[in-house]
């Protein structure tokens, strides 16, 4: 039954799913999107009844995510700051690889150094399995296979959402993977652009070969600085996807270094950390004029 202003209740629970989608699309698209569901449901009992199918739930919800966070050829139109939220979460998913590839190498380096032999047994290689899975979902990404990138990277996460009853604030040392799973699922869906992979590539080694040669607290250290470095070069080049990405990362990065500090390892060298991490996060970024 349709109620005084002739709208159904089917009518009204599509309009109610179409609120996931931006405002500026909804604008263009909400009229002819109802319609088009709303065609070939004509039974009265389905108008007062029916609900909106399965199918075309997730249809919606994954056009949601393209729309918030703008990418591909059918959205040129969408405005300029969405766009920018976009890249800096594909950014923000990409830093988050390149730090797993480190800390991949340093894992690989703290288990010959405090483990000797045991690196070659079962028990050792299952110690730093979830370790290394970041530098498959990097080389997975830069070959063009989304899912199984997705797959590395939210297997590598695993372990951190099975101890989140357990673990207390030690979370925050699994809080980084997770975010970097997040903005790998959001941020690289089938219309966003494909990252550059002769160039990330070179980067992929380098920050796996720093970490094989830094290893674990010196890698943590080496980690910050280059956050900061990084910070810097973007607000001197002028950077603002790159800018925000890296603030973002570093108040990820400041929990863990900051229990680092609490549980009196090298404080004075803790002390530092947690100060870079800080200007990192609170340091300006030259805004892009959106229009």
């Amino acid at each position: 039954m349709d109620d005084g202003a002739g709208v159904s209740n089917l009518e009204r629970r599509y309009r109610a799913l179409l609120r996931v989608l931006p405002r500026w699309y909804r604008a263009d698209r909400e009229e002819e999107m109802t319609g088009i569901f709303l065609a070939g449901r004509t039974d009265e009992l389905d108008l007062e009844h029916g609900w909106p199918g399965w199918g075309e739930t997730w249809a919606v919800l994954g056009l949601a995510v393209r729309t918030h966070l703008a990418a591909g050829a059918a959205l040129t139109s969408a405005p300029a700051g969405v766009r920018w939220l976009g890249e800096i979460v594909r950014a923000l998913g990409l830093i988050g690889l390149f730090v797993g590839v480190f800390e991949a190498g340093a894992s690989v380096r703290s288990v010959f150094d405090e483990s000797g032999p045991l690196a070659f047994s079962a028990q050792g290689a299952g110690g730093y399995l979830f370790n290394v899975l970041p530098v498959v979902a990097f080389a997975a990404l830069l070959a063009g296979k989304r899912t199984a990138a997705k797959v590395a990277a939210g297997v590598a996460a695993l372990p951190g959402v099975l101890m989140m009853p357990f673990a207390g604030l030690l979370v925050l040392f699994q809080l980084p993977g997770l975010v970097t799973f997040a903005c790998l699922c959001l941020g690289f869906h089938r219309e966003a652009p494909t990252p550059p992979a002769g160039r990330l590539a070179w980067w992929g080694g380098a920050a796996l070969l720093l970490g094989l040669a830094a290893g674990a607290w010196p890698g943590t250290a080496l980690l910050v600085v280059a956050v900061v470095a990084v910070r810097v070069f973007a607000l001197v080049r002028g950077d603002f996807v790159l800018g925000r990405a890296v603030s973002v990362f570093a108040l990820l990065e400041l929990g863990p270094v900051v229990l680092l500090l609490l549980s009196g390892t090298v404080v004075e060298i803790a002390v530092v950390l947690v100060v870079l991490l800080v200007v990192s996060v609170v340091a300006p970024v030259r805004r892009p004029q959106f229009s």
